[in-house]
């Protein structure tokens, strides 16, 4: 079963995917006040911006780098972890839109201090 003409194609999308979530976290950064949160947001923006570089990196030397199966595997496991990490950014810069430190409550608070360690 040959796959090789449609890895760099899913390998774009994963870039534009991890682009637009890279994006999403930038704008919910700027607009947090809460600090805790700005961190996270920051946080998971370099992890997502480390697993696209990697991505560019295979997708620029594709021509000259046979990859095994496995290893395929592990980088779609790497983009869908990272875009489930925006998820969740993208869900808590949801629900603290608006809100101050000291609007959020314990179990908010411990989300935070729990995604910042």
């Amino acid at each position: 079963m040959e796959v090789g003409p449609q890895q760099p194609k899913e390998r774009e999308d994963a870039i534009s995917a991890l682009n637009k979530a890279i994006e999403v976290l930038n704008l919910a950064k700027g607009a947090s006040t809460i600090a805790p949160a700005k961190a996270v947001f920051g946080s998971v923006n370099v992890f997502l911006s480390t697993i696209r570089v990697c991505l560019l990196l295979v997708l620029l030397s594709d021509c000259r780098l046979k990859c095994t199966q496995d290893t395929l595997i592990n980088r779609a496991d790497c983009v869908e972890l990272g875009l489930a990490c925006a998820d969740v950014c993208t869900a808590l810069s949801k629900e603290l839109d608006g809100k101050k430190s000291s609007d959020l409550n314990n179990s908010a608070r411990e989300v935070i201090n729990q995604l910042t360690t």
